[in-house]
């Protein structure tokens, strides 16, 4: 293993596990912008821009802004509401979501019929909206293993002085803040602006790649970007699934045109795929073995001839 990646993993791990309130970006800002400049990008910075709800969305962004290439994750952590996926293990992400609506749905039927129906609904409602605010103070996949896997492909691409040329390496904040995605959709509308020839341009997101055995393969709506990068996949060897994005999930991919999201998943029970254990404090593991195959695949992908 890459002595670089693993230092740097373990000093995420040990002294930066969350991101989630304004003290703990700052060190963990800075202390990337450190890590990028040492890898030869003397171009980082932490570019901050109003998002559509009038706060400051803060990217980190090391290689040039108008870069033809993306290499993107989110690296804000969330609140401790993973028990809304509790049943993913055994009907996957969408049918735990599909599910979850159900319920909800039933008991908004009874809710007039039954008093203590209507009393659990507002007791679930304000638990889940008090749950985005209790940080999860694991996040080893949710998306310490992102954040890894832009800075490997970092590494792997500052030693190719005219691949670097194209590239940028993006760590967006406010993933997980309702209604989601704000920093990524803050920096896609500035680039759409300040570089709209680039506006098009390849953008790989990684989200939780550090856990599982399917590598998924996520677009909001299919495009040729989408296609040659599942298939380019598939022929590294990888188990490949490709899927769009909403119920069955999202990230930061969804905010760009051609935006496309790697991330790996597990077979629940019945079949579908669903992401392990996140948004839960048992999100302990990042197989830092199998995300530098995956590093090495992406950066031998954006290497190819143009």
């Amino acid at each position: 293993m890459d002595n670089k990646l693993k230092s740097f993993a373990e000093s995420l791990f040990t002294n930066y596990g969350t991101r989630m309130y304004r003290k703990e970006k700052d060190a963990f800002l800075e202390h990337c912008k450190e890590e990028f400049t040492q890898l030869g990008y003397d171009d980082v910075i932490i570019k901050g821009d109003k998002n559509m709800f009038g706060g400051t969305s803060r990217n980190l962004v090391a290689g040039p802004l108008d870069a033809d290439i993306l290499i993107t994750a989110h690296y804000d952590t969330p609140g401790r509401n993973g028990f809304l996926l509790i049943f993913s293990p055994l009907v996957g992400s969408l049918g735990a979501n599909l599910l979850f609506m159900f319920i909800i749905m039933l008991a908004t039927v009874f809710a007039d019929a039954a008093t203590w129906v209507s009393y659990v609904t507002t007791i679930f409602f304000w638990a889940i909206m008090i749950s985005l605010f209790i940080k999860n103070k694991h996040n080893y996949n949710d998306n310490t293993s992102g954040v890894l896997g832009v800075y490997k492909i970092a590494e792997l691409v500052s030693q190719n002085p005219e691949l670097k040329a194209r590239c940028a390496f993006v760590l967006f904040d406010h993933e997980e803040v309702f209604p989601g995605l704000l920093g990524s959709k803050t920096f896609a509308k500035w680039r759409k602006k300040n570089h709209p020839d680039k506006a098009d341009g390849t953008v790989i997101n990684l989200d939780c790649i550090g856990i599982g055995d399917v590598l998924t393969v996520m677009t909001k709506k299919k495009h040729d970007e989408f296609h040659n990068i599942a298939k380019f996949m598939q022929q590294e060897g990888f188990t490949v699934e490709k899927a769009r994005g909403g119920l069955s999930g999202n990230s930061d991919h969804a905010s760009f045109t051609n935006g496309v999201s790697l991330l790996y998943r597990k077979r629940s029970l019945l079949g579908p795929t669903y992401i392990p254990k996140i948004h839960t404090g048992r999100d302990t593991v990042c197989d830092l073995d199998q995300m530098e195959r995956l590093c090495e695949a992406v950066y031998k992908y954006i290497d190819k001839p143009l």
